[in-house]
């Protein structure tokens, strides 16, 4: 019996699992039955019936659209990193021509308004004017990382005032250990721009460049 007529012959009595098996342990099968493959009609979900070439080139379509898709969503996440990558060079930049605390916040805030896009900040020194604000965030910074979520009413307010509404969503960035050196808060009117499932590694590097720029404006 000949190869092929041995591949017929196995093929005779099987049901559709079996066959769908035998198909992909065989994938050279269809080269030996050319004709099949224009004769052979798949369901199309209008309706109607398309050959298997037909259906399969739909496919590889369906297939290139998703990553096209894919493609273009990295490209879009490569120039967002390449963007954050090049203002935090600036901005740090600007923090080793500081002089004094002063000048480190006023060159922070005016970074994370204008370079950043960030809607809402403040920034917290413990002493003066603002250590009372500082110390009513003691217990969110307890563990020195970011806080990201939304606040209570009255931690809101302390923050921003009037400047976003109930349901905005806050980052809370402790300066140092524990906060020591201070605290800044980022604020959105979009509740899900800052949330407890998010990446804090951007967050991270910007704490520790603020703090070591205070640092050194103290000694």
């Amino acid at each position: 019996m000949s190869q092929q007529s041995a591949k017929e012959s196995e093929l005779s009595g099987m049901g559709a699992a079996e066959v769908a098996a035998y198909l992909k342990a065989n994938p050279g099968f269809f080269l030996d039955h050319l004709e099949l493959l224009s004769e052979l009609e798949v369901p199309h979900q209008s309706g109607g019936a398309v050959s298997l070439i037909e259906r399969q080139i739909q496919i590889l379509r369906q297939q290139n659209g998703t990553l096209q898709n894919e493609i273009r969503n990295l490209l879009h996440v490569a120039r967002e990193n390449n963007t954050l990558s090049e203002n935090m060079h600036k901005l740090s930049l600007e923090l080793m021509e500081c002089e004094d605390r002063d000048d480190v916040t006023a060159a922070l805030y005016d970074s994370l308004r204008d370079h950043f896009g960030i809607e809402q900040v403040v920034i917290l020194l413990p002493h003066g004017e603002t250590e009372e604000s500082h110390e009513a965030f003691e217990d969110l910074m307890r563990d020195s990382t970011p806080f990201c979520g939304q606040l209570e009413e009255s931690q809101r307010h302390t923050l921003f005032g009037e400047e976003i509404e109930q349901g905005a969503s806050v980052a809370l960035l402790p300066l140092g250990e524990f906060g020591g050196q201070g605290l800044v808060a980022l604020g959105s009117s979009d509740p899900q721009q800052y949330h407890d499932k998010m990446g804090t590694h951007f967050l991270l590097q910007l704490a520790a460049l603020v703090g070591r720029a205070l640092q050194h404006c103290g000694k």
